[in-house]
C-alpha cells in the first residue's frame, strides 16, 4: 500500500488555495468578478448531491471563486438531481457534478451515447445537450467499424472532439480499494473495479472454500425494486447485471481480462468466448435491392437445461434466442440485426417483424444485417456479450408485456434466484444441472445495505465475504491490513467523476456555450488537489471516457493541467474582462 498523507477532514477545514493576482480590466460593471465580452457579470451554480460529490463540488466552487467567478455549490436531493440530469429539463441546472462507470472494452461502447444527439440517440440521456454533427456521425460508425484498427481511429477522433469542445470536464478517476475475506473463500479474481462488480462474474464462478463453507455472502448498496425483464433498469445496478449473467445467460462470455492481460494484449477483451453460443459463421447474400445482406449463423450449445426442466422437460433451443430478440430485448443500436430501412419507413418504431433473427434448426440462429449495418467479422457485436436470453416457453404464455413480467426467474445459468426481497437481499441456489463447470458456491446471498457504514461493519464481523464494487474508506485500511482474514488491494476504478455544462440551445446559460470559457474553467480547477484531498492520492486524472489502460485510449489528448494564469490569459484574449 502507498503511504498515506495526513489530511484535515474536508467537512471541518478550509481548503487553502494559493491565490494569484488578477488584473483590473475595464469594460465590466461595478461588481467584482468576470464579465462576458457583452458586459454581463458571470454567475452560475454548481449542482450536485451530498457525500463525496458534495465535497468535490465544494472544492470546484472554491477554485472558481478564487479565480474570480461568482459561483456557488447547490446540493440537491438525489431524486431531484437525477431528474434534472437525465431528463430534457436542464434549465434548472447550469453545471452538474456526477459520475459514470464507462467500463472496460468492449462494454464501454455504451458510454459514448451520453454525449450523442440529444434529440436522437442521446435522447433522455445526454445531460449536456452537446450536439456535434461529426461526433453524431462517428458514434454510428463506431460499433460497425470493420476491424479494431478502424474502431480505434474512430474512438481517437471522438476523444479529440470531446477534449476540445469540453461539454464535460473529467475530474478524477478514483482507485478502488477492494476488500474481501479469506477465512471462508479464496481464489478471488480481481479485474478493473475489483473482485465483485457488475462485469466480473469470475470470482463467483471460481472461488473455492477454505473450510466447509457453502454459502458466499456478498454485500452491496444499490438494489432494484423489481426483477422484471425490462433489462435496462436491471443494468443500472451491479446485482441486476449479475442476475442477468448468473440466473440467465448471454450467448458469449465477457472475456476474463484483468489489468495484466490487457497490458499484454490490449485487444484481448474483444475475443469470442463461447457461452450459450459455441461458434459462428458469417456469409453474404444478395437482397432484392441489389445490395448484400450479412448473415451471422450462430451455433448454439446443445443439452442446456432451463431451471424448470424437471417439470417442463424443455431444453434451450434457437426458438428461445428468436423470441428473446423479437419480444424482450431493447435493440436500439447499430449492432442489432434490424431492418432499419423498414424502421425508418415506420416512423422510427421498432416492431418484432423488423428484428431479422430466425431459427434455422433447433441449434442454429441466424441474424441478418442489412446493407449499411454489416458487423465487423473479427469481433462480435457487443450485444451478444450483454443481453440475456430468456425462455420462450415461460414468457410467451404470459399475456403481459415481458417488461412487466417478474415471475420465477427461469434461466439457464449456474444459479437460480429463489428469493428476492426488494432493497434487502437476493438469494440464489446453485443449479446442479448446469451445462458448464459447477461453481463451488452452493448458495449465493447478495445482501443490500442502506449505506457504507453498516456495509463495512458487516465485512468486519464476517457477515459478508466481499464488498461489491465499493471502495474501502481510507481510514479503515490500516485496520483491515492488520486483520489476517481481510485482504485489501488497489485496483483501477470503474468510476469517472465529471463536471457537465448545460449547453441546451434555449435554456442553457449562454456563457457556458463558449468553448473558450469552458476550456478556461478546465485550467482553473485544481484536479490534483481534489485527488489528494478527497482520495488521498488514490486515483488518476482522466482525460475522457476511455481508461488509460485501454487499447482504445488516445494518448495525445490535452490534459488541462491546473494553471489559473493560462485560464486568465485565455479569457482576456477572448474579450472577457475582470473587475477587482
Amino acid at each position: 500500500m502507498k503511504s498515506k498523507k495526513w489530511l484535515i477532514s474536508l467537512g471541518l477545514a478550509v481548503v487553502l488555495v494559493v491565490a494569484f493576482a488578477l488584473p483590473s480590466c475595464g469594460g465590466g460593471g461595478d461588481e467584482s468578478g468576470w464579465y462576458t465580452p457583452e458586459g454581463d457579470l458571470i454567475s452560475f451554480d454548481i449542482n450536485t448531491i451530498s457525500g463525496v460529490f458534495g465535497d468535490i463540488g465544494l472544492m470546484v466552487a472554491s477554485d472558481l471563486q478564487d479565480f474570480g467567478l461568482d459561483v456557488e455549490e447547490q446540493v440537491l436531493d438525489a431524486t431531484t438531481f437525477l431528474d434534472y440530469l437525465y431528463l430534457p429539463n436542464l434549465g434548472e441546472m447550469q453545471v452538474a457534478i456526477y459520475s459514470e462507470e464507462p467500463s472496460p472494452d468492449p462494454w464501454g461502447d455504451w458510454i459514448w451515447t451520453l454525449l450523442a444527439d440529444p434529440e436522437g440517440l442521446g435522447e433522455w440521456w445526454n445531460p449536456t445537450w452537446y450536439d456535434d454533427e461529426r461526433y453524431n456521425e462517428l458514434i454510428h460508425l463506431m460499433p460497425v467499424a470493420p476491424n479494431l484498427t478502424a474502431k480505434r481511429e474512430i474512438l481517437y477522433e471522438m476523444q479529440e472532439l470531446l477534449s476540445e469542445d469540453l461539454p464535460m470536464l473529467y475530474l478524477v478517476r478514483p482507485t478502488i480499494l477492494t476488500a474481501y475475506r479469506t477465512d471462508n473463500w479464496e481464489n478471488w479474481y480481481n479485474e478493473i473495479g475489483g473482485p465483485e462488480t457488475w462485469l466480473n462474474e469470475w470470482s463467483i464462478r471460481e472461488v473455492t472454500p477454505v473450510t466447509n463453507a457453502t454459502r458466499l455472502n456478498i454485500g452491496g448498496l444499490r438494489s432494484n425494486s423489481s426483477i422484471n425483464m425490462e433489462q435496462s433498469p436491471l443494468m443500472y445496478t451491479d446485482i441486476g447485471c449479475l442476475y442477468l449473467m448468473f440466473n440467465y445467460e448471454n450467448l458469449a462470455f465477457y472475456p476474463k481480462v484483468g489489468p495484466d492481460e490487457l497490458e499484454a494484449n490490449p485487444d484481448a477483451a474483444y475475443e469470442f468466448v463461447p457461452k450459450l453460443a459455441t461458434a459462428y459463421d458469417v456469409t453474404y447474400e444478395d437482397d432484392e435491392t441489389g445490395g448484400q445482406n450479412q448473415v451471422w449463423a450462430w451455433t448454439l450449445r446443445q443439452g442446456v437445461k432451463w431451471h424448470d426442466y424437471d417439470t417442463e422437460g424443455i431444453n434451450f433451443t434457437s426458438e428461445d434466442v428468436v423470441y428473446t430478440c423479437k419480444y424482450v430485448l431493447n435493440l436500439q443500436g447499430a449492432s442489432a440485426p434490424i431492418n432499419w430501412t423498414a424502421v425508418e419507413a415506420n416512423a422510427g418504431e421498432i416492431l418484432p417483424e423488423h428484428i431479422l433473427v430466425e431459427a434455422d434448426g433447433d441449434y442454429t440462429a441466424t441474424m441478418t444485417y442489412i446493407q449499411g449495418y454489416h458487423q465487423p467479422e473479427d469481433y462480435i457485436p457487443n450485444w451478444i456479450l450483454w443481453d440475456a436470453i430468456v425462455p420462450k416457453h415461460v414468457f410467451e404464455p404470459d399475456e403481459r408485456d415481458p417488461s412487466e413480467w417478474d415471475g420465477n426467474s427461469i434461466g439457464t445459468g449456474p444459479f437460480h434466484l429463489v428469493e428476492f426481497e426488494p432493497g434487502e437481499y437476493w438469494l440464489f441456489e446453485r443449479f446442479d444441472d448446469y451445462w458448464g463447470d459447477l461453481p463451488a458456491v452452493e448458495e449465493l446471498l447478495h445482501q443490500r445495505y442502506g449505506d457504507s457504514g453498516p456495509l463495512f461493519l458487516a465485512l468486519e464481523a464476517g457477515d459478508i465475504d466481499v464488498v461489491e464494487a465499493e471502495s474501502v474508506p481510507i481510514a479503515k485500511v490500516p485496520q483491515y491490513e492488520a486483520n489476517p482474514d481481510i485482504v485489501v488491494e488497489e485496483m483501477p476504478g470503474l468510476r469517472i467523476i465529471y463536471m457537465a455544462f448545460n449547453l441546451h440551445p434555449d435554456e442553457g446559460y449562454a456563457v457556458l456555450k463558449d468553448q473558450v470559457f469552458r476550456q478556461a474553467i478546465a485550467y482553473a480547477i485544481d484536479k490534483e488537489e481534489i485527488l489528494d484531498l478527497v482520495y488521498q492520492g488514490y486515483g488518476e486524472i482522466p482525460d475522457g471516457w476511455c481508461y488509460r489502460e485501454s487499447g482504445m485510449h488516445n494518448p495525445d489528448l490535452p490534459q488541462y493541467e491546473y494553471n489559473p494564469n493560462t485560464a486568465r490569459d485565455m479569457l482576456l484574449a477572448a474579450g472577457y474582462t475582470y473587475v477587482e
